[in-house]
């Protein structure tokens, strides 16, 4: 799960007052039949306003499903016909509803722009609703990826929410899980587990199954992600996901039941229980592929991948990640424009809120300026005049600088997906040198030339991975090591994992963020080490440990490579085999930690094993 970004469209769900159905995908024929018959009423029908007020909420609520600008149009009429009569509950409520309806059909600049009226609206005539559009204006941001403001507009909404007493169970409820969402999005699982656990009694006493499985999802979310694991953290993981599993197929919300399966599945991995593991990751993948979700079923081919490879089916799990790996290239390169167009609605988002703050300046400034003129009138023309010019040529230059802004955003958007499609063609050109690499190997007679060319072919899947993480990521100059390494870890675990030999493989990685090709550099050193461990720590053992520890320091980072092996033999550096086996790697070790600015020493006279520390300097 990256990020919680699995979860990011919860949040007006939860919050819908009514929970009006969503009709984004009619179930039946009679749907036009209903949109005219409403369209006719509306026209012709002798209605009181009332009446003729809730047949424009029902029209605009059912043409979002066919054309979303006509149930715009529909739902503008409604808050202005309530205007009129001055009815600002029913304003709010049309309002609601095209915020609704619009982060629905991911329209999320007509989103933002109907949630900050709503705010205007009843910061003067509702109050007591006011802090519903605050966290509308929080949701819009998070599915923007503006975590970090959507946090902030949601503890506004929190804030106004206590002050106001008739809120229902369901909605606090369901604003403590929007602030869970937000905070698992920014990775800050201790928040993630109280905002949690705070809602669950709200959602208990409102009888809200979907809210409970959220509940329980976060719950298991957040456990899974301790570190260092153990066994009670992932077991209490596991618990809680099942929990919200069986209620999303109960209450058959499938779309969450696919992703609690997935969540599922690698907890079964983590616990060492393939076989489970294996049964969710296909209950996931049937899900997946009857709600036509392809980005979740690649996610479930790949746990399936996963789950064969634990149980030493190698053949199957390759032929599995190879189709996870196309399905992947497929969605990338038929959404390269809807990448661009959603990277341009964040900038246009980002752009509404800070015209909207400038307006509010501006109005700020009108009315000073206004106070001003009466108090100066009696013998200030010249002033007057002075100050008007030099004003209106503020305003022209404030217009100059937002058409800027805008040119501006449009190209940081293109040069984001430009750059996304060069990791991806770079990364799809080191998988086809490492393929060529091992069609290579298989040719050559000679078993040191096979070793040479399969420590290459490692070497260049590890640079090719950074290029992977780089290419699905939200910020392209920055790499999350924790997750980048434990992938790394996963794979070489996998690929030098012999039936002869079990080596049992643990990590403690913590949040680092590096830059590409520091990222890159700390990779190799950590495929050199893991690889030399496997191959020469254990030799003549069945079985055995290998910890690799990643932590921030306050010179940067220090990485530990610890075995429980034979250790390093004085004589063994005499042995020509094993000293040519080393030489490469420990040399390429030795460059790529001057490259990071950092030290490399090895502890060979642990109480059994070998130690390698690598630290900034």
């Amino acid at each position: 799960m990256k990020g919680g970004a699995i979860w990011a469209v919860l949040g007006l769900l939860l919050v819908s007052p009514g929970a009006r159905a969503n009709t984004r995908t009619p179930s039946s024929n009679r749907t036009p039949q209903t949109i005219d018959s409403l369209r006719a009423l509306v026209r012709h029908a002798p209605l009181p306003d009332s009446a003729r007020f809730q047949a424009l909420l029902a029209l605009s609520d059912k043409l979002f499903a066919q054309d979303v600008a006509e149930g715009r149009r529909v739902g503008e009429q409604a808050v202005t016909f309530a205007r009129r009569r001055l009815d600002w509950p029913g304003a709010a409520d049309a309002l609601y509803q095209l915020v609704v309806n619009c982060e629905r059909a991911a329209d999320y600049v007509a989103a933002m722009h109907y949630s900050q009226q709503g705010v205007e609206l009843t910061r003067a005539h509702r109050p007591r609703d006011q802090w519903r559009f605050t966290q509308c204006l929080g949701l819009v941001a998070v599915d923007t990826k503006d975590a970090v403001g959507g946090l902030r507009y949601l503890r506004q909404a929190y804030r106004q929410q206590a002050a106001t007493p008739s809120v229902g169970p369901r909605e606090r409820g369901g604003l403590l899980l929007n602030l869970a969402n937000t905070f698992l999005v920014l990775q800050r699982y201790d928040s993630v587990l109280h905002y949690a656990t705070r809602a669950l009694p709200y959602m208990q006493r409102a009888a809200d199954a979907r809210g409970l499985g959220y509940v329980y999802q976060f719950r298991g979310e957040v456990y899974a992600k301790l570190t260092p694991r153990s066994r009670a953290s992932l077991a209490s993981a596991a618990t809680n996901m099942q929990r919200a599993l069986r209620i999303m197929q109960r209450y058959r919300y499938q779309p969450q039941a696919a992703s609690s399966a997935l969540s599922l599945a690698r907890v079964y991995r983590l616990q060492g229980r393939p076989r489970a593991a294996q049964r969710t990751a296909e209950l996931a993948l049937a899900l997946a592929r009857a709600e036509k979700m392809p980005e979740y079923e690649a996610d479930a081919l790949s746990s399936l991948a996963w789950a064969y490879a634990d149980q030493k089916r190698p053949a199957r799990a390759d032929e599995l990640d190879a189709r996870a790996e196309e399905l992947r290239d497929s969605l990338f390169n038929g959404n390269k424009a809807r990448a661009l167009a959603q990277l341009q609605v964040r900038y246009d988002v980002q752009l509404l809120t800070e015209q909207k703050r400038a307006a509010e300046f501006e109005q700020r400034s009108q009315r000073a300026q206004l106070h001003s003129l009466w108090l100066l009138l009696g013998g200030l023309a010249t002033t007057v005049g002075v100050g008007g010019g030099l004003y209106w040529r503020l305003r022209r230059q404030k217009a100059l600088l937002a058409l800027a802004n805008q040119a501006n955003c449009r190209a940081v958007a293109e040069k984001e997906v430009l750059l996304q499609e060069i990791h991806h063609r770079v990364k799809n050109n080191l998988q086809l040198v490492s393929s060529l690499l091992a069609w290579q190997r298989s040719t050559l007679p000679d078993p040191v030339l096979q070793q040479a060319l399969a420590s290459s072919q490692a070497r260049i899947q590890s640079m090719a991975l950074v290029h992977e993480f780089l290419y699905r990521a939200d910020n392209l100059s920055q790499v999350r090591m924790n997750e980048y390494l434990g992938e790394l870890l996963e794979s070489l675990h996998r690929s030098l994992t012999t039936p002869k030999q079990r080596i049992q493989l643990s990590s403690s990685l913590a949040p680092l963020v590096m830059d590409p090709k520091e990222a890159s550099a700390l990779g190799l050193v950590v495929n050199e080490l893991v690889t030399n461990a496997y191959k020469h720590a254990f030799q003549g053992r069945e079985r055995g440990k290998l910890l690799v520890a990643l932590e921030k320091t306050g010179a940067g980072f220090q990485l530990v490579v610890q075995d429980d092996g034979v250790g390093v033999r004085p004589e063994a550096e005499a042995e020509g085999a094993h000293q040519e086996t080393h030489s490469l790697g420990l040399e390429l070790v030795t460059t790529l930690a001057r490259q990071l600015r950092a030290s490399v020493s090895t502890v060979p006279s642990l109480p059994a094993g070998t130690q390698v520390v690598v630290a900034s300097t």
